[in-house]
């Protein structure tokens, strides 16, 4: 059911993430859609097959969970983000306090994956007798 979890969150998301982008204008703090569609679409994949199934089954997957971890995540990443103000040039200039911050956020971006992806991961090496 690997591919069939995954594919499912991958939709969920990637309708998720346009609602957000096109209706709020959030593109995380990353400002990319790319970046904040695989941040909902991991922790959509990985928190959704953890959680117990409730709701209706769609071609035996319970989507309701994914569904759920998706707004969830896309409202966290959306909060966390600063918002854009129109800046005069002057103030556009990158200084080092902005480069500390964006490589931060960086390492805490890709640690973010491989935690998600290692968390989605264990749940079907740990529990190979879940049939859903």
């Amino acid at each position: 059911m690997f591919i069939a979890d995954f594919l499912a969150a991958l939709a969920i998301a990637l309708f998720v993430v346009w609602i957000f982008s096109f209706a709020f204008g959030a593109k995380g703090p990353w400002n990319s859609f790319l970046w904040f569609f695989l941040v909902v679409a991991l922790f959509a994949w990985a928190g959704g097959i953890w959680l117990v199934p409730f709701g209706p089954r769609w071609y035996g997957i319970g989507w309701l969970p994914i569904f759920l971890m998706a707004l969830l995540a896309a409202f966290l990443v959306s909060a966390s983000s600063p918002r854009s103000s129109r800046q005069s040039a002057k103030n556009k200039k990158q200084t080092a306090a902005d480069d500390e911050r964006r490589s931060a956020l960086d390492l805490v971006f890709w640690l973010l994956i491989i935690f998600l992806v290692i968390f989605g991961t264990s749940h079907y090496l740990w529990n190979p007798q879940v049939v859903r």
